[in-house]
């Protein structure tokens, strides 16, 4: 790619300018460094829209990457602030003079108690013997609970039946999403992106500071910040983009199945 890139006169800049890509990214295709890059869905949008750039076929080019290096999963790693889990305080962690300590406080109040407390012990013993001594001599009668017959309904009486109420199962409102855009902080907006497929994104907000990216194959991901929005999806057919609650159609944005487009 690189010979042929030189074959047309045109620099490493003018590819960023006109694939959008980074200088980093195009030099480290030209150089078969595929390791460096962020992963396969990408690696196949940049090979195929630096392919047509310069005139070249782009599967041939992709099948011509693929064999000089396999593309490998992206390797799923734990965040870095995930620590290890803290055990729980126990008995083993209390200091052993401080168990000694209080093994002889409690003897000596048991030591104590016992001083001035022998006499009413001995005197509540004396009771409740002769309470169980009572007890023992009494005999509970026996009790016959009477009988009691439902009532049964003269005939050709209407029977009312009370039906116990069913709960009621509330459905999530269809304004969910612009109840979150509306609890958000003034000038934020939130965008959504649903997954039926493995794609990546890149989001930048005004400040161009990028808040979002990743490679995703399912599910949803969402993310809060101020506009105007730089947004690049990959394998964009797989991708269905909501700006504050609002679909965005992403098919006049898209070229070699990469979509880029600003969300003022």
């Amino acid at each position: 790619m690189r010979k042929a890139r030189e074959a047309r006169g045109l620099s490493i800049d003018d590819v960023v300018h006109a694939l959008k890509f980074s200088a980093r990214q195009i030099e480290a295709i030209e150089a078969d460094r595929m390791d460096v890059l962020p992963g396969a869905v990408f690696l196949r949008g940049l090979v195929r829209s630096y392919a047509r750039l310069l005139k070249l076929d782009p599967e041939s080019m992709l099948g011509l990457v693929e064999s000089r290096m396999p593309l490998e999963e992206p390797e799923i790693r734990a965040p870095e602030n995930m620590g290890n889990a803290t055990p729980r305080g126990g008995l083993r962690d209390i200091p052993p003079l401080v168990a000694v300590s209080v093994l002889l406080l409690v003897a000596a109040a048991v030591m104590i108690g016992w001083h001035y407390l022998g006499d009413g012990v001995s005197t509540m013993h004396t009771a409740v013997q002769t309470a169980r001594t009572t007890l023992g001599d009494f005999k509970p009668q026996e009790v016959v609970a009477p009988e009691v017959r439902p009532e049964s309904p003269p005939p050709g009486a209407d029977v009312a039946i009370t039906a116990q109420p069913s709960p009621v199962v509330e459905p999530l409102p269809a304004t969910l999403e612009a109840d979150i855009q509306s609890a958000l902080p003034m000038n934020t907006r939130r965008l959504s992106f649903d997954f039926d497929g493995e794609s990546w994104i890149e989001v930048k907000d005004a400040s161009g500071l990028v808040i979002l990216t990743g490679i995703y194959r399912s599910g949803t991901q969402s993310v809060a910040g101020r506009p105007p929005f730089e947004v690049v999806v990959g394998n964009a057919g797989v991708v269905t983009l909501r700006d504050g609650g609002r679909s965005v159609d992403m098919k006049p944005y898209t070229r070699s199945e990469v979509a880029r487009l600003t969300l003022e």
